[in-house]
């Protein structure tokens, strides 16, 4: 699998043909007005937490956080308690944070190493790392308890190489349906695990709701503007190419300048032959419902982007930093912080910028976004919402016509 030589060549060119565009495409249908209520409204919010974040795969940490066998990471992007264990048959598994005698937290850490058992603090019921109710203090003290349905509360989780994703919904469908041509187009990852190493993690707090940093990486409309002094000195903007993929994913490419040699600027080892060079032809990015965002620097340097709702207008960004180079050694600590400032850098210039754009939202003086043809992956977004809310659950007044299906590569 992976990108066949005939994609990489089509990609290429779709941005290459976008550099040269001067008109709107007349095929394309003007996109009207997304409603800005969706922006901050707290019901719609609430739609969002119920129907779309408790019912999709969501990319949650990266192996590396938990390497060792009784590793536990407490996950901190949700509003339940959930932690990841990692068992001694060496699998990532995902349970709530409470324990099904009276509902303590069973760690309180953010991450740390079990052992072999799991004791909740309070009453000393005792798990298994895969789960199971191994033992409780003075059983004669409870009747008929059966410890096969006293077990942990396990949720969803399924790894694809060093990425770990949960799902809330017990019914959801496997995260290899779920990524569909994602995962086919980067099949390398699942190769990855132990060879594509976290290296840092950026955890920031952002006055703004879900979405906005989620749009921010979604266009490159605003490079020419935001990033003037940084990311616009190698990045030819108008050399954007977008493909809108099945299950409300999408990919992006935009070129570097005619002058910049992309592999110059990515000094790591590559580790995803399957991409060919489409990471060193600029900005190479895919966008996976409903908050991740996985770019590229280069073959053997990739970021990992989620923002997380806390409230209808807060939200918490986070980024893995993900490289080809261990950091054990002070050499690759070096040029790993060094690439990590320069990204930082462009990251957080969206993220200054972006609460200016909630302060109209919320005082109404936006009532709505009006999207360009650059933007529509933004507007594709809003669809796979609406679709994962159900249609008949949204207002009228907040729902997003749908439009796009025909532009959709299957």
């Amino acid at each position: 699998m992976g990108i066949s030589t005939q994609l990489m060549d089509d990609v290429k060119e779709c941005a290459r043909a976008e550099a040269e565009r001067r008109t709107y495409p007349p095929q394309f249908p003007a996109l009207p007005p997304v409603p800005g209520g969706r922006y901050f409204d707290p019901a719609f919010a609430k739609l969002e937490a119920d129907r779309v974040f408790s019912r999709s795969w969501l990319f949650v940490a990266h192996a590396d956080q938990l390497r060792n066998i009784g590793d536990y990471v407490l996950l901190d992007q949700l509003d339940k308690p959930i932690m990841l264990i990692r068992g001694t048959d060496n699998a990532v598994r995902a349970f709530y944070n409470t324990c099904r005698h009276r509902g303590a937290a069973l760690v309180e850490e953010p991450q740390g190493n079990l052992g072999r058992r799991v004791t909740c603090p309070f009453h000393a019921w005792t798990y298994s790392l895969d789960g199971k109710l191994v033992g409780y203090p003075e059983a004669m003290n409870f009747s008929d308890l059966d410890r096969e349905c006293h077990g942990l509360a396990e949720i969803r989780c399924e790894s694809w190489g060093p990425l770990i994703f949960i799902n809330l919904d017990v019914k959801a469908r496997p995260l290899a349906d779920f990524l569909g041509s994602v995962g086919e187009d980067l099949s390398d990852f699942a190769e990855l695990d132990g060879r594509l190493h976290l290296v840092d993690r950026t955890v920031r707090d952002v006055g703004v709701n879900w979405k906005l940093p989620v749009d921010a990486n979604l266009e490159s409309y605003h490079v020419n503007y935001v990033h003037r002094t940084s990311a616009a000195r190698t990045l030819q903007q108008s050399g954007t190419g977008i493909q809108l993929l099945p299950n409300g994913h999408s990919r992006m490419l935009v070129l570097y300048r005619d002058s910049i040699d992309g592999k110059a600027l990515s000094p790591f080892p590559g580790v995803f032959p399957n991409l060919g060079d489409l990471p060193h032809c600029g900005t190479f990015s895919y966008h996976v419902f409903p908050n991740l965002s996985i770019v590229f620097a280069g073959t053997g340097f990739v970021f990992l982007i989620t923002n997380w709702p806390t409230g209808p207008s807060t939200s918490v960004y986070n980024v893995h930093w993900c490289s080809s180079l261990a950091v054990d050694q002070e050499d690759n600590r070096k040029i790993s912080d060094m690439v990590i400032a320069a990204l930082s850098q462009v990251l957080f210039e969206d993220l200054n910028v972006l609460p200016g754009e909630q302060r109209s939202l919320n005082a109404g003086t936006l009532e709505s976004l009006r999207l360009g043809y650059q933007e529509r992956r933004i507007y594709y977004l809003h669809e796979a919402i609406d679709r994962a809310i159900g249609f008949e659950q949204i207002p009228e007044s907040l729902r997003v016509p749908q439009l796009l299906a025909s532009f959709v590569q299957e």
